[in-house]
């Protein structure tokens, strides 16, 4: 009777569909009870798209896995996100590319540190290299403000990125000395 269809809809129908509810249920969660349904549609087309469908070992999985990855497709997508899809954000594991507190402050921290270097070379050579480095500019652009010649140029922002390497590699042997390494217990155990 049913001649017509193929193996993986023979597949589909006594592997996948059985299921079906679980797929509503997980797709709701993600994106509401209003759009789940066009998530799950969207799952089992993938599925019948899936040429090797006979090596799926787990179809249940394969498909709640599925409806998860197109719920984050959406949501990287979407343009207005509603409040009550919020709360399932942290399930979706999306992280959040703009940094955390401390690593703003210690890049504050770092950028201060770097500018006190600067400030700290000889006059011109501070100049160039915060022209350079800060600034963005390009060593013909510096050369032609400064009027000095591009090797010049050159040779402050060699000079001053030399010295503010040893001054930072200073300070890191200066911080040793007050802050030694605490000993591990494979250090202790070795001695």
């Amino acid at each position: 009777m049913l001649g017509w269809l193929r193996d993986i809809d023979r597949w589909f129908v006594a592997e996948v569909l059985p299921h079906a509810p679980a797929y509503r249920a997980k797709a709701a969660y993600f994106c509401g009870r209003d759009d789940a349904d066009d998530l799950v549609q969207e799952a089992y087309a993938r599925v019948l798209e899936t040429p090797d469908y006979r090596r799926i070992v787990t179809p249940r999985g394969f498909v709640l896995t599925i409806i998860h990855n197109l719920a984050l497709e959406r949501l990287r997508r979407a343009n207005v996100v509603r409040i009550d899809l919020l709360a399932s954000m942290d399930m979706l594991d999306v992280a959040d590319p703009a940094p955390d507190a401390f690593a703003l402050a210690a890049g504050r921290s770092e950028m201060q540190r770097l500018l006190d270097l600067i400030d700290a070379l000889p006059a011109q050579c501070a100049r160039v290299l915060h022209m350079r480095k800060i600034r963005g500019m390009p060593p013909v652009a510096i050369a032609e403000a400064l009027s000095i010649s591009v090797s010049t140029v050159e040779k402050h922002i060699a000079k001053g990125l030399a010295l503010i390497t040893k001054a930072r590699r200073d300070d890191e042997a200066q911080m040793e000395e007050v802050c030694p390494a605490v000993p591990t217990s494979r250090n202790i155990m070795s001695t």
